[in-house]
């Protein structure tokens, strides 16, 4: 049934509302334990187009869409940093809600899978994404703006980290670090503080 669903939905013409349809029923399948273990490994490839959830699907979740701390393991077990950058690049929005355990599953899904050089990318998309989100929150929404923002931080961190690996190995001469890895390190996301401001975003 499920390889149907997807066989069906790939077989129309793409759109943005196609993507965004087909990323929030998964969401939705993987918050049901019923449901979550038939997802078609395929289907994890339309989170990767990273579409904007609508309002309306994320007002009818009362504890957010796809932020469940389940959802946040079974993305992890798949073992793909695309899809967790594009996984978190969608579930951040201004009308999320966060659980203290989805919270602290995010966070640990942060340290344990964007670490390192090679994530450099991720950790970039995902600060530009942070950056936006937190623009468009009100600051009645303080704990939700505090989250998010030490989301930011710690991936901040992380390119710290990241900087002063490379600056090691580059002292070293490390055989294997390429020309382009020094070029998308050296010059990591600002680290000043994010301007928090409430404005409506449309």
């Amino acid at each position: 049934m499920m390889q149907l669903w997807m066989d069906a939905a790939s077989a129309l013409p793409y759109s943005n509302r196609v993507c965004q349809s087909m990323v929030e029923a998964l969401l939705r399948m993987a918050d049901n334990d019923d449901l979550q273990l038939h997802i078609p490994a395929l289907a994890w490839d339309w989170m990767k187009k990273r579409p904007l959830l609508s309002p309306t699907a994320l007002a009818r979740s009362w504890f957010g869409l796809g932020t469940c701390e389940h959802v946040v393991r079974i993305v992890r077990k798949l073992g793909d940093v695309e899809l967790i950058t594009s996984y978190l690049f969608v579930v951040w929005s201004e009308l999320s809600s966060l659980t203290p355990d989805s919270y602290e599953a995010m966070l640990d899904l942060i340290r344990g899978e964007l670490g390192g050089i090679g994530a450099v990318g991720h950790r970039a998309d995902l600060i530009q994404r942070l950056d936006y989100v937190m623009s468009c929150i009100d600051e009645m929404s303080g704990l939700l703006l505090g989250l998010y923002g030490e989301f930011r931080m710690v991936l901040l961190e992380m390119d710290e980290e990241a900087t002063k690996t490379l600056a090691g190995m580059s002292q070293s001469h490390h055989p294997f670090l390429s020309t382009n890895m020094r070029a998308q390190v050296v010059t990591p996301p600002s680290c000043v503080p994010f301007p928090f401001r409430a404005h409506s975003c449309v």
